[in-house]
Parts: C-alpha cells; structure tokens; sequence
C-alpha cells in the first residue's frame, strides 16, 4: 500500500495515529481509545467480520507494540517508541510509509519527524546483518516456505510449490536488495527515498550503488515474478504466493498465455535473483593471521589483545565475540607496524572507545577494511584531521559512497529536514566530511596542493548558499538581496585547512537596516554556534567598512561611499583580492563593478606605497619572526606567505602587472602551509615531519626551498618599496585620489 504496489489479492497495512493536543476527545474520556474504535469501525467496513465478501482486507499488525496497545496510538508516544524501542523491521516497514488517509498535513509532519529515525546520515551496516536475520527466520520458521526447507536444495528445477513472495531467489529477496540498500545510504541520498520497489533498484543504478545490468535483470525478475503472482491469486480469488500443481497449475499456464520453458525460466530467475542476494548479504571472511605480539610494550600489547578479542572490552552490548574478531586481527596488522608503537596503539583505541558503544561503526570498518587506513593515519599524524573525525566519527563513511556527484548534489541532505536545528547539525556534517575527504586525498596524493585549495573554496563557497538558503526559510523570506563578498583565502581561492571566512555582507539599499542586521546575526549563527559536531566555518568580518565597530550588514551605497571617501590604503589591499562567493549574482555585479571602479581610479602613488610601507612595517614588528629556514613557519616568518599575499595585493592597487615569480612562490607557500596544517608542525623542526611523507614534501630539499622562497619574495618586496621615505609608523590616514 505504502509502496503503491498492491497485487490482486494484497491485504492493505494500515497503522493509525492521532495528535493528543488536536483530537476533540479528553484525555480523561479515553483518547486511545476511543481513536482505535474509529479504526475497528473502519476495519468492520472494509472487511466485514464473518462475511464471505469484503473491500480490502485490512492488516494492523505492523504498527507499535501491536500485542499490547489499540489500533490507533497518539503521535508522541509513537515517535518515542520508533526511536527507542523499535525493532530492525519497524524501519523497514516505515521506508515505505505515506500518509493515505485522515489529516494529510498531521500525516505529513509525523513522517517528517521521522525521518531521522527511518534515514540515517550514517552508513549504518547493521542494516545488512539485521535484513540478513529477518530473512533467515522467514526461511526457518514461515508456514509457507515447508516445502523449501523439505527440499534437499531449496531453488528447486521445478515451479510448482515455489513461494514466489519469500521462497529464495523470490520477490522478498528483491526487495530486501533495495530496501538495504536504501537504509544504508538513503540518509545522504535523498533520491534514493522511494516507495516502489522498481524505481527503488533505478535510482540504486543512478548512483552507481547498484551494476546497471543488475539492476535491468531485477526489475525484470520482479516483474515477472508479479504477474505470475497476480495470476495465481486470481485463480481463486485468494491471497497465496504459491505456484500451484496439477490442474490449478494447468490453469496458472493458460492463464499466463502459456509460456515456454515455464520452470526452466523460473529457476533461473531465482538463482540469478538469489546468488545477487547472498553477494550483498554475505557475512565477511574471516583470516585469523597470527600476529607475533611478544616484542610490544605491555600496554600496547593489552591493548592489541582487546582488539583481537573481538572489542568486546569497548562497550559493545549484545554482540558476539567473535563478529569483529577478524576486525581486531587486521587492526594490529596495521597499527604492529607504525613508529612508536606503543603511542600509536593508545591513540587509535582512545578513539575507538570514545566512539560510545557504536556497532554501527564497528560493522562499517568491518565490512570495508580499507577505511582503516584513512582512520589510522590521521589519528597518527594529524591533530586537525583527529580534531574532526572525534566531532564526527562517522564521516569516514563518505569514502564509500561511489560516484557522489558534485558537491551541490552531496550537500542535499542539509535540507530534507526542515527543521533548523537539524539543518545545522547536518551542515556540520557535510562540512566535516568534505574536509576529511579533501584532506585524506591531499595526504594519499590523488590531489595536488592546488586541487585541494580548490576544493575547499568550493566547499566553503557551498556551505554559504546553503547557510543563506537555511537562515531565508527560517526566516520565512521570499528571497534575501544580499550578496557576499569573500576577501583573504576566500577570495584568491586558496582556503587552506583551519582557514576562517573573511566576509562582508553587502546588501540592497532597499533593505531595511534592522531586517539587513537580523539576517547577518542568523548567518553568524548557522556557520559559527557550537553543536555536537563542532562549527561549521570561523567567520571573520572585521574587513567590513568601519572594521569591528562599523554594522554587520553593509549596504551598497554605504560600501561605496566609504571606499571612495572614508577608506584607508590598507582596506583596499583587502579589498584587492575580493570576490563575490555566494547571494544575489545581479548585486554581486554592481559590487564587482564598485570594486574595480576603486582600484582603478587614479591615486597618489607614492602615498599609497608610504601606507603600504607603514602597514608592513606594523606586521614585521606585531606579526612576522625571523624564522630559521629548518623550522616549519610558512605564513608568519620574513618572506613567508603573509609578505607574499600582502605585496601581490599591493602590487593589484598600484596597478602593477602580475609578478610570475612571486605568483609561483605564493603557490610554492601555499603547498608547504597545506602540509603544516595538516600535520601539526607549525613551529616544529623540520626533522619531525612524519617519515611516511618525507618524499611527498621532499624533506631534503625543503631548507634550501625555505631559503628560496623567502628570497624570492623578499626581493619582490625591497623592489616595490624601494624609493619609499623610511618614517615612524604612522596612523593610518584616508586616502589621496588624484584629482
């Protein structure tokens, strides 16, 4: 019913719910029960009791806790039982739940409610073993499967006695291939939320979760094995699964438009069908290698015991010992071989148990060993990369996902809730997964230093429309004129990691001020508030006209006016990288077009260079050291990647041509910060970067590159201020125009 799939002779499933604070009947005078009277009432109408005709017949018994409550349960109480008393087939019998009668809206905001429950954000491969149990108790226990389990195999050559609904290789097993499909990845894919099982298995195909020609052969399969169902009940008009012998199968046949080959046909549908089901649903081998643990520490070595074990020391409830075992087994084999064994052994079990009784992510590492490395080596090696994954354990998950799409399509799931909060969370999340994704690309080499600057701009940039589509629907807004403008590493797209947002917020002249305000203090709120899963971007906005003390929300005149007429030389070396990022793309223009008109207009030269040089001179004395050239400093050391980026900007306002060597050590700084951040080795020698990436940083020539770079960009720096009158430091004065 749910999945708009009925057959001839299908009973329809039914559960019933009501809102207490809504239903005009007291809680006092029986509520419940007088709203599972309404459904009996119903149910006597559809299917008369002790009567040979009847509409539809009518089944209850999937709703909650169907053994002890009515036939209706207020919404409130439901939504607490799914969430934390429910059974692995409550969730499967909700993925195909819709609103078919009563309040459609009430209907519509439970199943909404729901959604966290039935569509989870993580891969949750539990899913597999539990679909895996559910269909091994229908094969032992279900009255309509006594002549399989008497057969010595179960896909037998003959059709007749075949239970075409949950026989092997039958119509269940289809299902069951999408449904888990779906639960598994449903949660970040929300094309893959559908009913009907046919257009479940193409959109698994679309996402390159299922192989196309399965998927052809699937669809089929169902459909064949429908129409024969639909024949056999209308045989009788009853509702039996059961290819029938003798004269009824005779019957079957005509009716069928008597096919050839019928149970050659039949057999090989269910062993394609079958052997499609057991690939998915197989449990992982297992390989007991032995690893000789005699020369660890001892804590390390209790610790490689625990794993070994099964984990069963991490909290894991109602789980067998043996279920990760092999888990444990390859664990070790990875950790055995690291520097510094014994640290490195604490590190990774600290997280693991930290993780908080979580089979679900237990299963995940077993069912994909290779994730294990994109989990140790980070713990290993980088204290950022460490920092997210304790936020957000789970996101090692988005390495799974095949053919993910852009990031506008990955990013969809921030909104299939339409509550706030929830979008927040989930902003988070797709935040933390792309960085992690980026980051682990960037450390494994399939992207270069460039390629993920370019990524994580493009995130960041994604991560405002979206925060600006949340901030406008809570808001209730029909459309927000507002547009961004992204200065710093957003602006010369090259966001590096722990980079912040340097914004200004630029707004139509028509926008009331406090409604301009509101929507900026909302978007500070989307980006930077502290959830469970961290923040999603450092926002800074002191770039802003009037810095910290000037309004958050800037208007376009007001923008204008003050570059033209208020502004300092050392704002328009910020402003000479900026871009618009996100908002409205027509007020975006007029911005771009403001911007150019100030850099272009005619200024006084040598005062511009006297401020510039002022302005250096306070970041030599308040930010810049001398740095040894066997120390890692990349941004904050004499011819580092600050002096760089600020001369390229000075040399954009002075209106000189781009420099190609000081544009190649920019990018050159840019690599070597990549690095640094990642690995946590800001200030550190340059012989405690990690061995494994010594040849990916090229260790032995990094000092004499250090030495380079900082003369590169040092003689680009003496030769723009050359003729600069050496003064005191000054205050810094508004601009001189040319007249």
């Amino acid at each position: 019913m749910g999945g708009r799939d009925l057959n001839f002779s299908s009973d329809v499933d039914l559960i019933a719910f009501y809102d207490a604070e809504t239903l005009p009947v007291p809680e006092s005078k029986g509520q419940a029960f007088i709203a599972s009277d309404v459904c009996k009432r119903l149910t006597q109408i559809l299917q008369p009791r002790n009567a040979p005709n009847f509409v539809w017949r009518v089944d209850w018994r999937l709703r909650p806790e169907s053994s002890g409550t009515g036939l209706a349960m207020s919404a409130a109480k439901a939504e607490t039982f799914y969430f934390f008393r429910s059974l692995p087939w409550h969730r499967l019998a909700l993925m195909k739940a819709r609103c078919v009668a009563g309040d459609q809206i009430a209907g519509a905001e439970f199943l909404e409610r729901l959604e966290p429950y039935i569509w989870r954000r993580n891969l949750d491969f539990t899913t597999l073993d539990e679909l895996a149990a559910l269909k091994t108790r229908i094969n032992n226990e279900h009255p309509g499967l006594q002549n399989e389990r008497s057969a010595p195999d179960p896909i037998t050559p003959h059709a007749e006695g075949f239970n075409l609904k949950l026989g092997r290789g039958g119509i269940r097993e289809i299902e069951f291939i999408a449904n888990a499909q779906q639960l598994i990845h449903g949660g970040k894919r929300p094309a893959l939320r559908v009913t009907h099982t046919r257009k479940a298995l193409s959109q698994l195909a679309s996402a390159s979760l299922l192989d196309p020609e399965d998927c052809k052969t699937l669809r089929e399969d169902y459909s064949a094995f429908r129409q024969i169902e639909n024949s056999v009940q209308m045989l009788s008009n009853e509702q039996t699964h059961i290819i029938p012998s003798g004269n009824d199968l005779a019957a079957l046949l005509e009716l069928l438009g008597h096919p050839a080959d019928f149970d050659k046909t039949i057999f090989q549908r269910r062993k394609r069908v079958h052997q499609t089901f057991s690939a998915l649903f197989a449990a992982i081998p297992t390989n007991e290698t032995i690893i000789d643990l005699s020369g660890l520490e001892p804590a390390a070595k209790q610790v490689a015991l625990s794993w070994r074990n099964g984990f069963t020391s991490h909290g894991l409830s109602h789980v067998t010992p043996n279920k990760f075992k092999d888990l444990g087994h390859r664990l070790t084999a990875r950790v055995i071989s690291q520097p510094r064994e014994e640290q490195a052994f604490q590190r990774v079990d600290s997280f693991l148990k930290q993780i908080g009784r979580s089979e679900q992510y237990f299963a995940l590492l077993n069912r994909h060993p290779d994730l294990l490395d994109r989990l140790i080596t980070p713990l290993l090696h980088s204290p950022h990369m460490s920092e997210i994954l304790r936020q957000s354990p789970h996101i090692i998950d988005i390495f799974i996902a095949a053919n993910p799409g852009s990031l506008e399509e990955q990013s969809q799931f921030v909104l299939t809730s339409a509550d706030y909060e929830n979008r927040l969370e989930a902003l988070r999340r797709f935040v933390n997964e792309q960085l992690f994704l980026g980051y682990t690309q960037f450390l494994e080499g399939s992207r270069t230093a460039n390629d993920t600057q370019s990524h994580l701009t493009a995130l960041a940039e994604q991560t405002l429309t979206l925060s600006i589509r949340i901030v406008q629907e809570d808001l209730e807004l029909s459309t927000i004129p507002m547009t961004v403008l992204g200065l710093g590493k957003m602006g010369t797209m090259a966001m590096s990691p722990q980079s912040d947002l340097d914004l200004i917020f630029i707004f139509d002249d028509a926008i009331e001020t406090e409604l301009a305000s509101k929507i900026v203090q909302r978007l500070r709120t989307t980006l930077m508030v502290k959830l469970r899963e961290g923040i999603a971007y450092e926002l800074d906005m002191r770039l802003r006209p009037s810095g910290r003390s000037g309004p958050p929300a800037v208007k376009i005149s007001s923008f204008k006016d003050h570059h033209m007429k208020r502004a300092h030389s050392w704002e328009h070396i910020a402003l000479a990288p900026a871009r618009i990022v996100a908002g409205d793309k027509t007020l975006g223009e007029a911005v771009m077009k403001i911007k150019a008109d100030i850099l272009t207009r005619p200024r006084d030269l040598g005062a511009f260079k006297a401020d510039a040089y002022a302005m250096y001179q306070r970041l030599l004395e308040e930010r810049i050291e001398d740095t040894p050239p066997d120390m890692w400093r990349t941004k904050l050391r004499t011819g580092g990647l600050m002096a760089a980026d600020y001369i390229r900007s000075c040399h954009v306002v002075a209106g000189y041509e781009p420099d190609p060597k000081l544009l190649r050590a920019i990018e050159d700084w840019n690599g070597l910060q990549m690095w640094e951040r990642l690995l946590g080795l800001k200030g550190k020698p340059l012989d405690e970067t990690p061995h494994r990436f010594a040849d990916a940083v090229d260790l032995t020539t990094l000092k004499d590159r250090h030495l380079k770079l900082e003369t590169t960009v040092q003689v680009v720096i003496d030769a723009f201020f050359r003729y600069v009158k050496t003064t005191p430091l000054q205050e810094p004065r508004p601009i001189m125009w040319k007249s």
